[in-house]
């Protein structure tokens, strides 16, 4: 199925009370009730309040509390609007071009984006399974790129690291990813290992590089494949791990194509919306309706 046109979001948000409207009915899709007086009729929207209102008790419920819309002054029309153009993209959206395109400051904007790359988090425990690919990747600028100044600094031993490491998994024919900063920058069996441990089904066959932190994998899950990438090897038996390097070229085209740079500290939340898209990319026209559900 296709995406979701503009015409078709146009038609079923058009303003500020339908937007309302699909968020009460998906927080209280369950309510039978008022939950005061036990009254079986439809609660009435409050005039100019986020609000409804029990018809014969009065007492009201508030659509947007305790979401990411709590106490927002921004309408939920530009909300939904943001969120809409995430998922019609396929390398994300800057906050710059939210700021452009809804009238609102770029510090809004931001926020927004932030608040909608956590609402795209997989928050599912599964267990990866059957055959699944793994590696790691720097996240960074180029030394060549930067100021004089920085290059010096990280030469000398004061800049810091210069790349972010992230890891992350992938079976084969699924379409979950699991993708995370590693800690200290620390890419070593021990920090990996309990990693996969909690992420994959020891009945599973994983294929990874030759990285000596990888090594022993074979004793933990059902069999250890590795792909020698230094002797330019990229399939061995049939094993390959290009479905994660896929994975990796998605995320950098987002990076570089559209935000230029991302901070250590705000990467686990642009991972987390490559991930989504990633995901869903053969579903696109559910990835509204899957953001909203989140919201509540």
């Amino acid at each position: 199925m296709n995406k979701l046109t503009i015409n078709q979001f146009k038609d079923k948000f058009p303003d500020e009370d339908a937007c309302l409207d699909y968020l009460f009915q998906i927080k209280y899709k369950k309510l039978q009730a008022c939950t005061e007086c036990g009254g079986m009729e439809k609660f009435q929207r409050v005039k100019d309040r986020r609000a409804y209102q029990c018809p014969l008790c009065s007492h009201q419920l508030y659509p947007t509390a305790n979401t990411v819309f709590h106490k927002t002054t921004t309408p939920l029309h530009y909300w939904f609007t943001a969120i809409y153009l995430f998922t019609t993209t396929r390398n994300g959206v800057a906050a710059k071009e939210l700021e452009r395109v809804l009238p609102i400051c770029y510090k809004t904007a931001l926020r927004m984006a932030h608040q909608i790359k956590k609402l795209m988090h997989d928050n599912s425990s599964d267990l990866l399974t059957g055959e699944v690919m793994m590696d790691e990747v720097h996240i960074g600028g180029l030394q060549e790129n930067m100021h004089k100044s920085k290059r010096k600094k990280l030469k000398q031993g004061r800049g810091g690291v210069n790349k972010t490491v992230v890891f992350g998994m992938i079976a084969k024919g699924g379409l979950r990813v699991v993708a995370q900063v590693l800690p200290d920058q620390k890419v070593n069996s021990s920090v990996l290992r309990r990693i996969i441990i909690k992420n994959v089904d020891k009945d599973s066959i994983v294929v990874t590089d030759g990285h000596h932190a990888y090594e022993g994998l074979g004793k933990v899950f059902k069999q250890h494949e590795v792909v020698n990438h230094r002797q330019k090897e990229y399939v061995r038996d049939g094993y390959t791990t290009n479905h994660i390097e896929n994975y990796w070229s998605t995320l950098k085209r987002m990076i570089k194509g559209t935000h230029i740079h991302v901070s250590k500290q705000h990467l686990p939340l642009y991972i987390s919306e490559n991930s989504f898209r990633y995901m869903y990319r053969k579903k696109p026209e559910q990835m509204l309706d899957i953001i909203l559900s989140q919201i509540v």
